[in-house]
């Protein structure tokens, strides 16, 4: 199977019974190789999947490393995610990130906002300085770098 790549991977998979391939580990260790091996569309398949069968922050924090074809497929996911289990700010950072990938500054600035609304994240503020940038709002990007820095001097200091 090694020497075939995704391929036979892919074989492999299909050939699994349902109730293996419904198992959460598996399916993260799936997607992590399929991304490796550059095959995002299956990658992004298997996490489509598994998502409408069941909500698991493992899988929605391999979103971000897809990359898409059909980035709306995955918008509207996460999307449907908020709606079922609220606005968490995995949730909200997860499509702020996607947003930005594909330059919707603005509703990604909304949904980084949402995240740091719920709980502080040095990352997310790194990642909305840099679509307040892309929103030509400099000011306000220089104060989000000096939160997330902040934060992170804070906790680095516990």
């Amino acid at each position: 199977m090694a020497e075939e790549g995704s391929d036979g991977l892919k074989r492999w998979w299909k050939n699994q019974s349902r109730k293996v391939r419904h198992e959460v580990p598996l399916q993260i260790a799936m997607v992590e190789h399929l991304i490796e091996c550059d095959d995002h569309e299956m990658a992004q398949e298997i996490v489509l999947d598994s998502l409408k069968r069941q909500y698991d922050e493992r899988l929605v924090l391999l979103i971000p490393r897809i990359k898409s074809g059909n980035p709306e497929q995955l918008e509207k996911a996460l999307r449907q995610q908020i709606k079922q289990h609220g606005a968490t700010p995995l949730l909200n950072s997860t499509l702020g990130q996607l947003l930005m990938k594909h330059g919707e500054w603005q509703q990604a600035n909304d949904a980084f906002k949402e995240a740091l609304k719920q709980r502080p994240d040095a990352y997310d503020y790194a990642w909305l300085a840099d679509v307040l940038e892309k929103l030509h709002r400099s000011e306000e990007a220089a104060q989000m770098r000096r939160e997330g820095l902040m934060l992170t001097l804070r906790q680095n200091g516990e």
